[in-house]
């Protein structure tokens, strides 16, 4: 089961909700899709999609709850009800690393919720007893390289793609 709703806060002390994604959230990830530049697209997908379309998003957020968690920040303000970004964990098979991604739409960046986000999927990975969390992230995405290092992952290029960087964070035993 995904964890239950709760509580974060932005770094000027603003509370917003991180959930898991629901069905009916599928309009506004295309709108929040659709609030990203072009180059934060690519940094999402490492791959030019210029839309995303509605069949995309109805099965971004339809996860499988055995395979992966999907955590979202419901905005406030204008931008109440609809989602701002998250972090997804994916690969939850016991005894092996699971794939994180994380992304916001660009009103949300500078205020901390990607980390708590993505801190939110990595504890998740942890109690579901992966090894540890990876993620490939584009070797010009400088802000979610320095989130990577802030977090304590290690960094290494990418041996099929040298314009990735492959960001790694084992748990020992006593995770």
């Amino acid at each position: 089961m995904p964890p239950p709703p709760r509580v974060i806060h932005a770094t000027d002390g603003t509370p917003y909700t991180l959930r898991p994604i629901r069905q009916d959230d599928a309009p506004s990830l295309i709108r929040g899709f659709e609030a990203m530049p072009p180059r934060n697209r690519w940094f999402r997908l490492l791959h030019p999609v210029p839309h995303l379309t509605p069949e995309m998003a109805a099965e971004f957020c339809r996860p499988n709850p055995r395979h992966t968690v999907c955590l979202v920040v419901e905005g406030r303000g204008p931008l109440e009800g609809d989602i701002l970004g998250g972090a997804r964990i994916t690969d939850l098979e016991r005894g092996e690393p699971a794939e994180f991604s994380v992304s916001l739409r660009p009103e949300a960046e500078g205020m901390g919720l990607a980390r708590q986000s993505l801190e939110a999927v990595i504890g998740v990975a942890r109690s579901r007893g992966a090894t540890g969390v990876w993620g490939s992230i584009s070797g010009d995405n400088s802000w979610m390289l320095g989130l990577a290092k802030r977090l304590g992952m290690s960094l290494s290029l990418d041996p099929d793609d040298f314009s990735l960087r492959l960001a790694r964070l084992d748990f020992g035993p006593e995770d």
